[in-house]
């Protein structure tokens, strides 16, 4: 029988911290694939089954903090809902924290508004040049701050959604909250005791991004009330992949914590592996992990495209997805689903491999949609993906669906018209029929919402009614941001809000270098493209020796700071570790014959896995 069991003892290391007396505060060092969310929840049911009626009776919870919803979510499942924890993400527990004193979150929130007023000042003051873009950028800064201040002046009570995009006057921002919560943590010792006494275990997953602000208040808790309040790390540094999680996470965890390493990845083949491990090496002395016993070899490539005019990606790509399926012999890499997973550095790449860049770009860029967009959930959004769409699908069948949402959502079905005259079923089923053919034969978003407001079959939000009787031409800054992003898609066909939800809504086979942190994939292809991510943040040209450094890579280098080639190393990590059997990396770039010998240099890749295109 195969060994796959050398990290038994981290889950019993664990379960002494947290059910001994007394107990002991750790960071668990869990690399991908590790099997951290395995260890995390059996640790909770051992909590739950030992001491979870005695906390209870107590009136204490054990708080576990996740990175997203969705891990909320699956953790809240596989515990059975028991009510022993409360499981949330970092914005909504402080929020629930800090929201009952409002006179401290509004003298903070004022007080950093005095500060941005403060050093934009100071800037307009030194300026020479009174007449440049930044000195009327900076200008328009300031008179926005002090509008907002003397509105936040006005507040009685702020409010956050830390699900939504929080438009109201007196809503936070998650930054804000972030913000205000860990210096008022910080600064009340007060509440410092209220958290330790109400969660005397508090375990926080991804720990690596948590922002490090609240990292240190969290921290504070536990020198000021150790013997109350223990303190549970699980995380990787090398898959921190973003620029304010706490860099020095390692550097800083109390000798006297536990720090148990978990060393076998579950997940990947042996190639995989690997690969990870000479990645990894680069950016934590934890890297190295070993294979399960009875893992395949699996199969890691990497394709190397010469960049220039004209080219075909769409053709590149398929082509590799040829040749991973004759390499690997695995026919799921060309059949026309989503059997292989495509990663691109932002989603403007995916979007245009899909064929809704034109719908993607002005909408995205809408600052009111900037925490729903890509979650699918803007209102005026789902008015298209929630009824028109569904109506048009389900009248290709046997129109059930839309009969439910019509009866909804349609004024002409509504209690007080139906009561004047039953015809109106009629009229509403040949409307109907109207609008289910303009979607169906892929007509413009124009002439769908015209044919919706003809018939009066449902309420068309506002921004979208006027936006149809607009073009173009007749956009001007004096417009509403949102109004002016609809304009400019009025003339698109409607298969592209198809698309657009299919994408948000994880129905392709696109996601992002970032998004897929947490989640593993049979087959993976890693889309690298510099010229067409045009970010700043990262560089993989850089990263595999196509570019010099800059002076300040080299300056932050030089200080021991982070530079965009550890923020690249860390998600080239993230990307290649996401692969359980087979990995393609396809780069395109200026220079194929630099990107062969970094990669061969480092230790990457054998000379035989590279091809170039």
């Amino acid at each position: 029988m195969p060994n796959n069991n050398i990290d038994s003892q981290v889950d019993e290391t664990l379960e002494k911290c947290i059910l001994a007396t007394p107990r002991k505060s750790f960071f668990l060092f869990a690399s991908a694939g590790s099997g951290k969310t395995y260890s995390l929840v059996l640790l909770l049911k051992k909590i739950r089954d030992k001491i979870g009626q005695d906390l209870m009776l107590r009136g204490k919870n054990v708080a576990v903090i996740t990175y997203t919803n969705a891990a909320t979510d699956e953790i809240i499942n596989r515990l059975d809902y028991s009510p022993v924890f409360h499981i949330s993400t970092i914005h909504s527990f402080v929020w629930d924290v800090i929201k009952y004193y409002q006179n401290d979150i509004k003298q903070l929130y004022c007080q950093y508004l005095r500060d941005d007023i403060r050093i934009i000042g100071e800037k307009l003051d030194s300026a020479r040049n009174k007449t440049t873009k930044t000195y009327r950028t900076n200008f328009e800064k300031m008179n926005y701050l002090k509008d907002r201040l003397e509105r936040a002046e006005t507040i009685e009570k702020f409010v956050y959604n830390p699900n939504g995009s929080n438009p109201e006057y007196n809503a936070l921002s998650h930054a804000d909250v972030i913000k205000i919560s860990a210096q008022m943590i910080m600064n009340s010792l007060m509440l410092q005791r209220i958290i330790a006494q109400r969660y005397p275990i508090f375990l926080i997953d991804e720990s690596q991004d948590t922002k490090k602000e609240l990292v240190d208040a969290f921290f504070s808790i536990q020198k000021n009330f150790g013997e109350a309040f223990t303190l549970g790390l699980l995380g990787d540094q090398k898959q921190r992949i973003y620029t304010d999680g706490k860099k020095d996470m390692v550097s800083i965890i109390p000798i006297e914590w536990e720090q148990p390493v978990k060393k076998m990845n579950y997940r990947s083949a042996k190639r995989i592996v690997k690969l990870a491990n000479a990645i990894g090496k680069d950016i934590d002395f934890h890297a190295e992990q070993v294979s399960r016993e009875d893992a395949i070899e699996g199969f890691a490539r990497l394709f190397v495209v010469q960049q220039g005019n004209g080219i075909n990606k769409d053709e590149v790509e398929q082509t590799v997805m040829k040749k991973m399926c004759e390499l690997a012999k695995d026919a799921k890499w060309v059949e026309a689903n989503t059997n292989v997973k495509i990663l691109t550095l932002e989603h403007m790449m995916a979007a245009r491999r899909l064929g809704f860049e034109q719908f993607f770009g002005p909408l995205s860029k809408v600052t009111k949609y900037q925490m729903t967009f890509l979650q699918g959930t803007v209102s005026e959004l789902e008015f298209f993906t929630k009824e028109i769409l569904p109506i048009a699908d389900s009248i290709k069948e046997d129109g059930r669906i839309a009969l439910e949402i019509l009866k909804s959502n349609s004024p002409l079905l509504s209690k007080k018209n139906i009561e004047k005259s039953y015809g109106l079923y009629l009229r509403c089923r040949e409307e109907t029929g109207t609008v289910a053919k303009k979607v169906n034969d892929d007509h413009s978003i124009r002439e769908v919402v015209k044919a919706v407001r003809d018939s009066q079959l449902l309420t068309i939000p506002e921004v979208i009614r006027q936006a149809c009787e607009l073009t173009p031409d007749e956009i001007n800054d004096e417009m509403e941001e949102d109004l002016q992003a609809w304009v400019k898609v009025m003339d698109l066909p409607i298969s592209m809000v198809r698309k657009y939800d299919d994408y948000v809504n994880q129905r392709t086979r696109f996601d992002t270098h970032q998004g897929v942190k947490g989640l593993e994939f049979e087959r993976v292809m890693v889309i690298i493209d510099d010229s067409e991510a045009k970010g700043f943040m990262f560089s993989y040209d850089k990263l595999f020796g196509v570019k010099e450094l800059t002076e300040t890579d080299i300056k932050h280098i030089e200080a021991g700071e982070e530079s965009s080639i550890d923020r690249t190393l860390r998600l080239f990590y993230v990307t290649c570790t996401r692969a359980k059997e087979s990995l393609a990396i396809v780069m395109y770039t200026s220079d194929p014959n630099k990107v062969r010998n970094q990669a061969i240099n480092k230790g990457w890749f054998a000379e035989q896995e590279i091809e170039l295109l």
